[in-house]
């Protein structure tokens, strides 16, 4: 597929890759590479103008499958000082955007990494001023409402240190870097945070090379692993066994996103 230079990947999931194209008009691009199918998405007309600015998404398969797929869509008004966020969703079951949903806050900073699936909720990072503590926005597809989660007073990650995860039981949780050891938050009921643990990663240390830090770049959902940027390539480390490997040489920085497509298998004949 050739891509035009406006065209910019905001989330993969589910053997789907999800593009924002801001100019010169707002479309989203679904696209699909094993089918080698491409499906282009206008833009609710109350988020297409120059007041509105799209800053991330997000896209998945329904369970009921059927090859149809759902795409949500985060906005916020330019002038507003990025203190009300825009949310609504696309189903291609039924070619309609649902309704606008909207959550007023203090202000925020929007954040470049994709989306986590918990449960049937996409959530992301966001930053809040004036100290740039991380919060969670999370956009329940059932409800289709938005919310707002605070971290852990202790967590106070600078950027790519932080990254949303699911736990072992598929609630929220977070992973926060700092050197080569990371810890492991989860919430619990009552929106209480607790510590889950922390994993060390010496093994990783003694493979790279130079003194960067460990930066995460990217996180698979299918293999619970996150990607880990450092001077000597790009490693994915597997949250539960621990092992990693190294699946690229590349050491400038740039944000991945995982690609895995399953198929069900043929039935016995």
């Amino acid at each position: 597929m050739t891509l035009n230079k406006g065209n910019r990947i905001v989330d993969c999931r589910h053997g789907l890759v999800l593009f924002i194209r801001r100019r010169p008009r707002r479309r989203l691009l679904v696209w699909d590479p094993v089918a080698r199918d491409q499906r282009r998405l206008i833009v609710p007309p109350e988020l297409d103008n120059d007041q509105m600015l799209m800053f991330n998404g997000a896209v998945l398969r329904p369970a009921s499958g059927q090859g149809h797929f759902q795409v949500a869509l985060i906005a916020h008004a330019r002038l507003s000082n990025h203190t009300r966020v825009f949310a609504c969703l696309y189903s291609s079951e039924t070619g309609i955007w649902s309704k606008i949903n909207s959550l007023q806050l203090q202000s925020y900073m929007a954040m470049p990494e994709p989306s986590t699936l918990i449960g049937n909720s996409f959530c992301w990072l966001l930053k809040v001023p004036p100290d740039l503590q991380d919060v969670i926005l999370e956009f329940d597809l059932d409800r289709q409402s938005l919310t707002v989660t605070e971290l852990p007073p202790q967590v106070k990650a600078r950027p790519f240190k932080l990254r949303i995860v699911p736990t072992e039981d598929g609630g929220l949780g977070i992973i926060h870097l700092s050197t080569f050891q990371g810890q492991l938050w989860k919430r619990e009921p009552g929106s209480v945070w607790v510590h889950d643990g922390a994993i060390e990663f010496e093994e990783l240390r003694s493979a790279c090379k130079g003194d960067r830090y460990p930066l995460i770049v990217g996180f698979s959902e299918d293999s619970n692993a996150i990607l880990v940027q450092t001077n000597s390539g790009v490693f994915m480390v597997y949250l539960r066994s621990m092992e990693f490997k190294k699946i690229s040489n590349m050491g400038d920085f740039h944000l991945h996103y995982p690609f895995a497509c399953f198929y069900p298998g043929a039935p016995d004949a």
